[in-house]
């Protein structure tokens, strides 16, 4: 599925052959064993800027167009478009507008680099972990006719600024010039309120795709449901005041199937004070061709062989003395 970003920066990153989803020894297991991915809530993270990010100069952004329209509209219509911009991005913040208050987005995250020393503390459980790295172009294959998104994270902060004059110069000057009546010349307040809501809905949307440069070192891909599309399950086609997607069949025991892959329900785990939802991505039918290299961590005691034991045991090798999915030993000098 397209999005703005690709349009509008002409982001086309080119998708490494193998990504790597660092995690703890059980979580390997997990995935070996259930033969599924983790997709998980996106504001779970250990980034609190998460989704938000992209917002962070947005104001700016729309105060300098404003400026640049003051020769085509009336200084009360400007006024009007920048408040209702600027309060629209505010709700979004705080998960106040609807469309984001009752909604989940679910993410899973793999990085380019597959022996990453910040990587293995801060998800490969302090070097104690696994980094699986999987086929992306298995991954990518299930996308050109589904509602996922698989992406690289943009960490720069000049190329999220040309995005965000993209989304905003011209686009909100349409949405003023789309809300004057043409007869009277005079603006349609709630026609004005609909446009720029969209707008900025539509920017708010991309906000997966953006990240804080301090985190530039993980170069994280991101396999992603957008927003607006049924996060959960099949909708039955009705829209409930732009919410069938969201709210219909939370608890509907179904799989969705995507070709090779396979969505769950909706599922829970708890923290020791939270509650995290998340749904399973299955891919059972191409289990053999999914997993190209296992790392061990540096603090790691697995031994390979184990490793080699339970890939046969469970389908993803032929038998013990297959090469196919190469495992070695992390080179970080990590104790």
């Amino acid at each position: 599925m397209p999005i703005l970003t690709n349009e509008y920066l002409n982001y086309y990153p080119k998708l490494p052959p193998i990504l790597y989803h660092y995690c703890s020894v059980n979580t390997f297991i997990s995935v070996l064993q259930n033969e599924n991915l983790w997709l998980s809530d996106a504001e779970k993270t250990n980034d609190y800027t998460e989704m938000k990010w992209l917002f962070s100069r947005i104001k700016e952004v729309i105060d300098q167009a404003v400026e640049m329209y003051k020769v085509d509209f009336p200084t009360e219509v400007l006024q009007k478009a920048k408040m209702i911009a600027c309060e629209i991005s505010d709700d979004l913040l705080l998960k106040k507008a609807p469309i984001v208050k009752n909604a989940k987005n679910f993410f899973v995250c793999m990085s380019e680099s597959q022996d990453l020393l910040s990587q293995w503390r801060a998800y490969g459980n302090d070097g104690e972990g696994i980094a699986i790295g999987f086929n992306t172009e298995l991954l990518r294959g299930f996308l050109k006719d589904s509602d996922y998104i698989f992406t690289k994270v943009i960490y720069d902060s000049s190329e999220t600024l040309k995005f965000l004059h993209a989304a905003i110069d011209e686009p909100l000057k349409w949405a003023i010039e789309s809300s004057i009546d043409r007869k009277t010349q005079e603006i349609d307040e709630k026609e004005l309120m609909m446009n720029v809501s969209l707008l900025i809905y539509s920017i708010w949307q991309e906000g997966f795709v953006y990240k804080n440069h301090t985190f530039s070192e993980e170069r994280e891909w991101r396999l992603f449901r957008k927003l607006q599309t049924d996060n959960y399950c099949d909708s039955d086609g009705v829209d409930d005041y732009g919410y069938a997607g969201f709210l219909e069949g939370f608890f509907r025991d179904n799989v969705k199937y995507l070709g090779d892959f396979t969505r769950s329900e909706l599922k829970y785990r708890s923290t020791e004070d939270d509650i995290r939802v998340y749904f399973e991505l299955g891919f059972t039918k191409c289990k053999k061709d999914i997993i190209k290299e296992i790392i061990i961590g540096p603090k790691c005691k697995i031994n390979p062989i184990d490793i080699k034991l339970m890939l046969a045991q469970n389908g993803y090798i032929e038998d013990f003395f297959s090469n196919t999915i190469n495992i070695k030993k992390s080179e970080c000098p990590y104790i």
